[in-house]
């Protein structure tokens, strides 16, 4: 594995010149951002945004950035495909499996930096605005860290996942189309139907990490175990499919 610095360094390269992290740290921050605005302003009572509750479910949003993290990491490891680089990249470095563990290593890089940055703007603007509705975000509340961690790991799992996706099906649009779909209609159907079921898919587990108020999730810690080992049993899958298939 010699060579894995080397190629976790060309897959960064490829990161930071292209418009996959100029768009994907933007979006995320600003879809946040947003989301945790508008649970403050739409809060009834100003009085109860102290509370527990009232923090959890503001800070949750920070965690939106995760989707577009999601499609990052599809499109990293499956927009080669889409252009055509895929060969070239293969034929530098024949043993497959390493240029998807580089890939898998830079879209953790890629989740880790999106969360962080995007865990500090959630907060700096859920601290305007509170003050903007004369409250106090409650700096010195557990709550307010522990769903500001639990952003960096949704982040950085989901983006895992992403890559492993990505690596798994290669077309690019497929990817992503599924991805967004699985999330949006067969998750909610899930909730809706089964909840004890729901509870443990992808993004219900990421939900469960940033500490959303919701009845029917699991623990933050059961739902970081669960997403790693989504991110994990999809990262094996697409390195080994990578391996075995033709270009």
């Amino acid at each position: 594995m010699s060579d894995l610095p080397t190629l976790v360094g060309a897959e960064w390269l490829k990161v930071r010149t292209t418009r996959l992290l100029h768009g994907t740290l933007p979006t995320a921050v600003a879809i946040s951002a947003a989301g945790v605005a508008g649970a403050v302003v739409s809060a009834d009572d100003p009085g109860t945004l102290a509370s527990a509750r009232e923090v959890r479910d503001v800070l949750a949003w920070t965690g939106s950035g995760a989707l577009v993290v999601l499609v990052a990491g599809i499109v990293l490891a499956a927009g080669e495909q889409r252009h055509g680089t895929a060969v070239d990249t293969f034929l530098t470095t024949p043993r497959r499996g390493r240029v998807v563990a580089a890939k898998l290593a830079v879209g953790a890089a890629l989740g880790l930096l999106v969360g962080l940055v995007t865990a500090v703007g959630a907060a700096a603007v859920a601290g305007a605005a509170y003050a903007a509705r004369d409250a106090t975000l409650p700096l010195d509340d557990g709550e307010v860290w522990a769903s500001l961690a639990g952003t960096l790991a949704y982040t950085t799992l989901f983006a895992v996942l992403g890559v492993g996706l990505g690596s798994l099906v290669r077309n690019q649009v497929v990817a992503v189309t599924a991805a967004l779909a699985w999330v949006a209609v067969v998750e909610h159907i899930f909730i809706g139907l089964a909840p004890d079921l729901g509870r443990w898919m992808p993004f219900e587990a990421g939900q469960a990490i940033v500490r959303t108020p919701l009845d029917h999730l699991l623990s933050p810690l059961a739902g970081t175990a669960v997403l790693t080992l989504y991110a994990a049993a999809f990262a094996l899958a697409g390195r080994r499919a990578t391996a075995a298939r033709d270009v």
